[in-house]
């Protein structure tokens, strides 16, 4: 049973990185279509490059968030109500 649920977890993270690059993809091309009507820079090299950062950016930030949660991990102090080191 335990099996299943993370099987079907992994997929469903798969499907939202997916997701999540098809729109990095979209979002890159309508950028580079706009950026190419304004001012003739070339559509490919600019959608390839806001692509990249439309999804590279904030996965990085995500990246950096999550290392900074597992360094410093944290506990409900009862007494005071707010979080504490450990």
């Amino acid at each position: 049973m335990m099996e299943t649920a993370i099987r079907r977890l992994d997929v469903l993270e798969y499907v939202i990185l997916g997701v999540a690059m098809l729109l990095a993809l979209v979002t890159g091309a309508l950028t580079a279509w706009i950026l190419q009507g304004m001012t003739g820079v070339s559509f490919r090299i600019t959608w390839v490059v806001t692509s990249f950062l439309f999804f590279a950016v904030p996965g990085f930030l995500v990246l950096l968030r999550e290392r900074r949660s597992q360094r410093t991990p944290t506990t409900k102090d009862p007494d005071r109500g707010s979080a504490t080191q450990r």
